[in-house]
């Protein structure tokens, strides 16, 4: 039994989770390219992901807040990404391009 349901989680879930996770750091990247002076570079694998910054984590965060998106501050000038492994394509474009504002709006001084 055991087995079946590691066949049927690693097949159809995880399969769509790398696909989804893919799909996120493409969008993540382009940002990073976007925004250059705020996102250095995308960190982390699957949908355990992390934007590098130029600004002030604290700041992104705050800016992400006025943008009605959820980061983390971590070490290094690092914010987290943590989306649920059921997010939806269409939830991952609403992130991004709440992102895209939150990265506008904390552009260094």
């Amino acid at each position: 039994v055991g087995a079946r349901v590691l066949e049927i989680v690693d097949e159809p879930f995880l399969s769509e989770v790398r696909r989804k996770a893919a799909l996120l750091r493409q969008g993540l990247e382009g940002l990073a390219a976007s925004h250059p002076a705020v996102i250095e570079g995308v960190r982390g694998s699957g949908l355990m992901l992390g934007l590098r910054l130029r600004v002030a984590p604290a700041d992104f965060v705050k800016a992400g807040y006025a943008a009605r998106v959820l980061t983390v501050p971590a070490a290094d000038n690092v914010v987290r990404l943590l989306p649920a492994l059921t997010i939806a394509d269409d939830e991952i474009a609403e992130a991004l391009r709440r992102l895209d504002a939150a990265a506008a709006a904390a552009r260094p001084a």
